[in-house]
């Protein structure tokens, strides 16, 4: 548990300056002011991410627009510096055309919508806009996140391009699978995060391809937190948790949630092949009831909306609250986020677990920026 406070004591170190595009409500934000960093401005266009955004870090500059329509030297203009004098330049564009969740290769070269009423397209190239906004910037280092699904089967190819993509503006590129359940969130919650060091940054600081991944990722820690560590005392609003007990059993599908029993020892499906008799059609695959002792499953923007899919309460028959998806996001207690239920969960579900950025930014910081910039 933290609060606000705590994430602006630690920013006001300022260590390292940070822009982040596709800053979302400000999940990416929160980590990297809990490892000290310094954010000059942010990019994000979808109306009630920025609201989100304002509403817990209101003097950071945002820049409304679609990053097709953005230039590096908008960044650059906006947070007040010139080329190549940025630390970190960070970018999460929108993913779901890689998720193993969605539809990949059926879902690649269409127009898709990507958040509220929000249409993209071909929202695989989005991170190839990210890049050219990047030649611009000549940061550092640049942190691009994207699903776990990227470094799989057919959406390898973009993983290869993307990589090379960052070669062909200056920049040696590698990209990892991290588990933010490693680095202190209650969550399971896989992402690649691509690291791109500028090819000048890397002689100095004596950075090889060989060595890149031992310099750039952090050590997984020890111990990964439970759900039922994260959420046991919280105490919610009696009137949300009504309305998610009554949208469940309003339902024609209750059954299924209702076949799961409270506080299981591993996460459970009705699609788990124990129920194949009474549901031979593997209904409801992505119903969970979660197992409180593990980190809980996965996130993701439409899952936790009021629905029968996505991560329930493991002793209710309820999604959770956004105060306990507040906490299985690692974000700040007294985090604000702004629209109706639906908007806030999809908010979270789409965030960059912060404690998951703090770790991978803090060791950055130290391994390659503070180096480069006491040389």
């Amino acid at each position: 548990m933290y609060f606000l406070e705590d994430v602006y004591k630690s920013a006001d170190r300022k260590l390292f300056t940070v822009i982040s595009t596709f800053a979302g409500g400000g999940g990416s934000s929160t980590g990297y002011k809990l490892a000290g960093g310094n954010i000059l401005a942010v990019n994000e266009f979808v109306e009630s991410a920025i609201d989100t955004y304002k509403s817990n870090y209101p003097n950071t500059p945002i820049l409304p627009n679609d990053i097709k329509e953005l230039t590096g030297h908008d960044l650059l203009k906006a947070a007040g510096i010139q080329q190549g004098e940025l630390d970190i330049l960070d970018g999460s564009p929108p993913c779901s055309a890689f998720s193993i969740a969605g539809k990949r290769e059926k879902g690649w070269d269409k127009t898709k919508k990507y958040s509220d009423d929000k249409q993209v397209d071909n929202i695989e190239d989005l991170f190839f806009e990210f890049i050219r906004v990047a030649k611009d910037v000549q940061a550092k280092v640049i942190i691009g996140e994207n699903v776990a699904g990227i470094t799989m089967g057919t959406a390898r190819e973009y993983f290869n391009r993307i990589v090379n993509g960052f070669g062909d503006i200056g920049y040696e590129a590698v990209g990892k699978v991290l588990n933010a359940a490693d680095y202190g969130t209650p969550q399971a919650r896989q992402r690649c995060f691509f690291v791109a060091i500028r090819n000048d940054v890397m002689d100095d600081v004596g950075i090889n391809f060989m060595n890149m991944d031992s310099i750039i990722y952090p050590e997984p820690h020890n111990k990964k937190p439970t759900l039922r560590e994260a959420i046991e005392d919280i105490e919610n609003d009696p009137e949300e948790e009504q309305m998610l007990l009554d949208f469940v059993q309003g339902s024609f599908q209750k059954k299924w949630i209702e076949l799961l029993p409270f506080s299981p020892s591993k996460h459970r499906k009705p699609s788990d092949p124990e129920f194949i008799e009474i549901n031979p059609k593997q209904s409801m695959f992505n119903m969970i009831r979660p197992a409180p002792d593990l980190p809980c499953p996965t996130l993701t923007q439409a899952g936790q909306k009021k629905g029968l899919s996505g991560v329930f309460h493991y002793n209710s028959n309820r999604k959770l609250t956004i105060k306990e998806l507040k906490r299985v996001m690692g974000l700040p207690d007294d985090f604000k986020l702004q629209g109706d239920f639906d908007q806030q969960a999809e908010r979270v579900g789409r965030m960059v677990a912060p404690l998951m950025m703090k770790e991978l930014s803090s060791n950055i910081y130290n391994n390659i920026i503070k180096p480069f910039n006491d040389r």
